[in-house]
């Protein structure tokens, strides 16, 4: 889905007259209603609107990450402390928001256009099947089909228990809008016809033509209908996708160096499964808050205005133990000689932190003088993924300014498949392979291993891990630090699936940490100060800016299962179909 794929954008207007009418006016022609055998008559018009249909990806609702960051454990609401400012952000972080929340409206119809456009393809090819090219038929029908199931799968994991409305065809008929709901085995079934079919039917890859990077493969396919598996603890279906993802040379995935994710030439790199290619240069007429434009406002959402990171991942951040016998984990010090890093390489690639100062931001400087802190004003560090700071050097360098972003999001990766595999591996009583699993991603960011010692060559703390102990370091740890705001509501669904909502949230209720001042060096040798933007955890401190024994109380009060595991149907959706009650 490479930048120029979504050059054209087609918007079909389905006209439907809700004036009274008999039923010989419903047998007439609409003239209002683009049909697939007046337009679509050959593969370039189908493409196009398969374009289109991707395009959908572009609108910040499908993803929801801000909203998904608050709702979840990865955000806190705004930049003030101990009392968030952001309006919408409180409303999903104090699990106070309601079926009238327009956020919620949003995801549902970005989800719902994405399907109608879908099923625009999928009818048009449908009339045009054996008069043309069939291999090019094929390879639209199973982009089109996977992502018609992508866009059911979302639905289902969001909303209603699972129990949402099915649309398989261009509705054609007021009836067709007034659709009910179907059962959640109902919506698991069709999804997963649809991505079988794209598992069956796409190619592994696809030849260097630039116009196809980024279209989804049966790679794509297969992370999705295993993810499904495996939110369904349908264990063995869900490692037999997954391994076909990891081991089959054929899709050409791989684990990239740390330095290559999250960077603009870093984009659709080996690991990357799925990623939504944003730009700078289309569209430009286009604000940031108008879904159709072609860059995102995450640099100000998950990066700098709206969120910042909850105390507790900043200090699991930072606090992860690093491989003493892995080189890359130390400097140079001009005095002392070689020494380690003052945090994690994960740390430093994931989130921004006052301590990290071995690591470029923004081209001149490092990450403790560039970013953004204190203990009652920016809190403790952000989401580090959205921003620039790998080719820019501030982010009012952007073309656009900082609103308008052209980097890419990556939905889905290859490390967030070895944990799906991992967690398989622990669930079906396999230890063994879960730990390799993990640690071939902890290997990758040089931090200690899980487990007894296999070699000489890493750090391995030791520890001889239970089911159930490897599952609490995959729940609370390593899932959460590897994949923090990523993806398509990853930490909640997960934390749903695993029945540790509550569990979660009065653990961080009861966690204290503290905001202590920082002396940092920067690039040319000066020092600053953090304002307090360090987090310490343990014996309070002698001197501190914030106690942080705020952080979830709230939550945990006001969250109720029955309200708030899943999204409701939007308020809009409810008075505008009468087959909803």
């Amino acid at each position: 889905m490479k930048l120029y794929i979504y050059k054209y954008f087609f918007i079909f207007i389905l006209g439907v007259s809700l004036a009274a009418c008999d039923e010989e006016f419903l047998t007439e022609s609409n003239p209002n209603l683009i049909a697939t055998d007046n337009y679509w008559q050959n593969l370039d018009h189908t493409e196009a609107t398969l374009n289109a249909t991707y395009s959908t990806m572009l609108n910040h609702y499908v993803l929801s990450l801000l909203e998904e960051s608050w709702r979840a454990d990865m955000g806190w609401p705004g930049y003030g402390r101990p009392t968030p400012d952001n309006g919408q952000g409180k409303t999903y972080y104090f699990k106070t928001y309601t079926e009238s929340d327009s956020s919620i409206k949003n995801k549902w119809e970005a989800l719902y256009q994405g399907i109608f456009r879908a099923n625009q393809v999928i009818a048009a090819l449908e009339n045009l099947e054996g008069s043309v090219d069939e291999e090019r038929w094929t390879l639209q029908m199973g982009q089109a089909r996977f992502l018609r199931g992508l866009y059911h799968f979302y639905l289902h994991t969001s909303f209603n228990n699972g129990n949402v409305v099915i649309r398989d065809r261009v509705p054609s008929s007021q009836k067709d809008f007034n659709a009910s709901v179907s059962p959640s085995s109902e919506v698991i079934a069709f999804f997963r016809k649809d991505l079988q079919y794209a598992y069956n039917n796409l190619p592994a890859k696809y030849e260097a033509a630039a116009g196809d990077v980024g279209r989804v493969t049966s790679g794509t396919a297969a992370t999705i209908l295993g993810t499904s598996y495996l939110y369904q603890e349908e264990y063995a279906n869900a490692l037999s996708l997954f391994n076909d993802v990891i081991d089959n040379p054929d899709y050409g995935y791989g684990l990239v160096a740390p330095n290559v994710l999250f960077t603009k030439a870093g984009e659709f790199n080996k690991e990357s499964i799925f990623e939504i290619a944003y730009n700078v240069t289309h569209r430009p007429e286009l604000g940031q808050w108008d879904e159709l434009s072609q860059t995102n406002r995450l640099v100000n959402q998950l990066g700098a205005n709206n969120s910042t990171m909850p105390a507790w991942i900043q200090y699991k951040y930072k606090t992860e133990p690093m491989d003493p016998l892995d080189d890359r984990n130390y400097y140079i010090d001009a005095i002392e000689g070689k020494k380690l890093r003052n945090v994690p390489l994960r740390a430093s690639q994931m989130v921004t932190l006052i301590e990290d100062e071995q690591t470029l931001f923004y081209l001149n400087y490092n990450v403790s003088e560039k970013m953004k802190s204190g203990a009652t004003g920016w809190g403790f560090g952000h989401c580090k993924k959205y921003l620039n700071h790998d080719h820019l050097e501030d982010e009012n360098k952007n073309p656009k300014g900082s609103w308008n972003s052209g980097k890419n999001v990556v939905v889905n990766r290859l490390a967030e498949v070895y944990l799906m595999r991992a967690e398989c591996f622990i669930k079906t009583g396999d230890i063994t392979n879960a730990l390799a699993d993990i640690n071939t991603l902890r290997s990758r960011w040089g931090l200690e291993l899980l487990g007894a010692a296999l070699d000489a060559n890493h750090t391995y703390n030791g520890v001889n891990y239970t089911e159930q102990t490897l599952m609490d370091h995959l729940m609370y740890t390593e899932k959460p630090l590897e994949l923090s705001n990523e993806g398509h509501s990853i930490r909640w669904t997960d934390l749903r699936r695993w029945g540790i909502i509550k569990a979660n949230f009065d653990r961080l209720a009861n966690e204290v940490y503290y905001g202590v001042d920082y002396s940092f060096t920067k690039l040319d040798g000066t020092t600053g100060s953090s304002g307090g933007g360090s987090i310490a955890s343990g014996p309070e401190p002698a001197a501190f800016k914030l106690k942080v024994d705020f952080e979830y109380d709230l939550t945990a009060n006001n969250y109720i299962p029955e309200l708030h595991d899943y999204l409701p149907i939007p308020l809009s959706e409810v008075t505008s179909n009468s087959s909803i009650d």
